[in-house]
């Protein structure tokens, strides 16, 4: 008789790199907070995963900042205590998975926020938004093969870009480009905004993507 291979759920990162930690607990966060009726019986509230969350986001500045003793240990501390959270809520999350279908176990893992393991391809999202090395400016990038299409690329592409402060309750346009990235620059540090993108063929405008949140730090 043959054992069916469950989905499991990983991070993509290891503990030691605290920028993946960091990029992995705050995607956890905001699919969660999104999903929330998915997992009713979480080990550790989103308010105070968060709370560690921006714990670390805080030590880390410090640490690559400052650069002042004791700095290190005190992130290095944070990071741990941010990790167990995440080791928790992936360990529910895989007792979930493991009652589950195939199917349906790879998609509570991704509204988790986390990566399934072993996976063959992994397609692009539709849009990324990572942090760079000057303070509160972030770059996106759209994923412009699907966006556009094979059979549209050719024809004249706008991309709209809009930016969130209150978690998607209201959007505040940025400068449309021709291609398929920008960067927002002039953010508050240790605040989350969240972003989407529109492409336009033409003089026909598309639908908003799905947001992504980031942490600013």
């Amino acid at each position: 008789m043959s054992t069916a291979i469950r989905p499991h759920a990983t991070f993509g990162t290891e503990r030691r790199n605290t920028p993946g930690v960091l990029f992995r607990s705050q995607a956890m966060f905001n699919a969660i907070s999104t999903n929330i009726a998915m997992f009713p019986g979480l080990p550790i509230t989103m308010a105070s995963f968060m709370v560690f969350v921006t714990t670390l986001a805080v030590s880390q500045q410090a640490a690559t900042g400052t650069r002042a003793k004791g700095t290190a240990s005190t992130r290095n501390a944070n990071r741990t205590a941010v990790w167990n959270a995440m080791l928790s809520v992936q360990s529910y999350v895989q007792s979930l998975c493991d009652t589950m279908s195939a199917e349906a176990a790879t998609k509570l893992i991704e509204a988790a926020g986390m990566v399934v393991a072993k996976t063959a391809t992994r397609q692009k999202d539709v849009l990324a938004a990572t942090l760079t090395t000057t303070p509160g400016l972030v770059h996106l990038a759209a994923n412009h093969t699907l966006l556009v299409g094979k059979a549209n690329a050719h024809k004249k592409v706008t991309f709209g870009w809009e930016m969130s402060v209150d978690g998607g309750k209201s959007w505040t346009a940025l400068p449309t480009t021709a291609y398929a990235s920008t960067t927002v620059s002039g953010l508050t540090l240790l605040s989350t905004y969240a972003f989407r993108v529109m492409v336009t063929l033409g003089t026909t405008p598309g639908t908003w993507s799905q947001a992504v949140s980031i942490l600013v730090h």
